[in-house]
């Protein structure tokens, strides 16, 4: 019988489920992925963790309002690089 146990590795550290990066915040929505938000509430993107190639990534989706759509940025390494992407 196998049994079935958590990802090792998260989006959320030890600090507050709400953190900021720069002039953002990233609010955890679940242990994979994280919302990014401005001061004011308005919703900049994603990041959540994928696999690539048996190992970890971090991929940013940026929220186009006027589009009502996201966009995919590149994949990296860590999740810090992720939310610098959406700050750019």
């Amino acid at each position: 019988m196998q049994t079935v146990t958590e990802p090792e590795l998260r989006i959320r550290t030890a600090s507050p489920v709400a953190r900021s990066r720069g002039d953002l915040r990233v609010l955890d929505v679940r242990d994979d992925l994280s919302r990014v938000t401005r001061a004011n509430g308005e919703i900049v993107g994603y990041v959540d963790r994928v696999d690539v190639a048996g190992d970890t990534a971090y991929r940013a989706r940026r929220y186009v309002a006027a589009e009502r759509r996201f966009v995919e940025l590149p994949n990296v390494w860590s999740a810090d690089d992720a939310v610098d992407c959406l700050r750019w």
